[in-house]
C-alpha cells in the first residue's frame, strides 16, 4: 500500500509503502533512528549501498542534513520496529550529477529501511506557541546568532544574546563561558536561532557534554516567528551580548 505520494503534480515526492508499521515510539524531528537499509536502484534492482552486508546499523539524527532529501522524508514519521519501502526520485536523490560509478545520472533510487531503535533528542522542540508559552512562564530564553543577524530581524523582548557560531559555522571561542555564566544545568532554557539548525545542533552539544537536561529549541526558529508577524524588539542595547533585550 503506497501512503504517501506527490502532493502535487509539479513537484517530485518520494513512495512509501508501508510494510510494517512497528509498535515502538514514532520518530521525530531532531531524534536518532538506529537503522538498517539496503538501497537499490530502480531500474535493474543492482544493490548500490546496505547495511545489512557489514552488519552495520546506520545512525541517522534527523534534521541534520546527513543524507540525502528522499531519504529523510521517507523516515520520518517511521516507528521502533516499523520497515518501510521508499522510492525516491532524482530530484531528491543524487539528480542529475549521480554519484561516481555507483549511482548513474537521474537515477530513481528504492530503499527497504527497518528501524531498530528510537533514541530521543535530548532536548524538547518548540513551536511558536510554546514558545509564547515560555516566555509567559518567564523561562530564559537565549538568541545565539550574530549581531549582524539580530539587528537585521531584531529578537525576542526580554531574550539574552549569546553569539554561539561565527560567520564560518565555528563556535564562538567565548560561548561556552558566557553561557554557563548565566545559565545553571538545571535551568529552563530556550535557545533560539534562524531557523533552527543550529540551536538542534548546539541543545544537543550542551545536554550530552555539560549536562544540562531543561533545554529547549525553536524548531523553525525567529523565522517563523516573524511569519507569523510576533512581536520583536529592535531597539536592544548595542553593547554587552547577554544583557537582556
Amino acid at each position: 500500500m503506497v501512503t504517501g505520494t506527490a502532493s502535487a503534480e509539479s513537484e517530485p515526492s518520494i513512495e512509501i509503502h508501508e510494510v510494517e508499521r512497528g509498535e515502538g515510539p514514532e520518530i521525530v524531528r531532531h531524534d536518532t533512528a538506529i537503522l538498517h537499509y539496503t538501497g537499490t536502484l530502480e531500474d535493474d534492482g543492482s544493490v548500490f549501498d546496505s547495511s545489512r552486508e557489514t552488519d552495520r546499523p546506520f545512525a541517522l539524527t534527523l534534521g541534520r542534513g546527513q543524507v540525502i532529501p528522499g531519504f529523510e522524508q521517507g523516515v520520518m514519521g517511521m516507528r521502533e520496529g516499523g520497515k518501510r519501502e521508499i522510492v525516491i526520485p532524482p530530484e531528491l536523490g543524487y539528480g542529475e550529477r549521480g554519484a561516481g560509478n555507483i549511482i548513474p545520472s537521474n537515477a530513481t533510487l528504492r530503499f527497504e529501511v527497518e528501524v531498530l531503535e528510537v533514541e530521543r533528542a535530548p532536548f524538547s522542540g518548540l513551536d511558536n506557541e510554546g514558545l509564547a508559552e515560555k516566555i509567559e512562564e518567564g523561562a530564559t530564553i537565549v538568541d545565539i546568532r550574530r549581531p549582524d543577524e539580530w539587528a537585521e530581524t531584531g529578537v525576542i523582548e526580554g531574550s539574552h544574546r549569546i553569539t554561539a557560531f561565527d560567520e564560518n559555522g565555528d563556535l564562538h571561542p567565548e560561548f561556552g563561558q558566557r553561557f554557563t555564566d548565566l545559565v545553571d544545568p538545571d535551568e529552563e532554557v530556550v535557545l533560539i536561532c534562524r531557523v533552527g539548525n543550529r540551536t538542534s545542533a548546539l541543545a544537543r552539544a550542551l545536554a550530552d557534554g555539560l549536562g544540562y537536561d531543561n533545554l529547549y529549541n525553536v524548531t523553525d526558529g525567529i523565522m517563523e516567528w516573524l511569519a507569523e508577524n510576533r512581536l520583536v524588539q529592535h531597539d536592544c542595547p548595542e553593547a554587552a551580548e547577554t544583557a537582556q533585550c
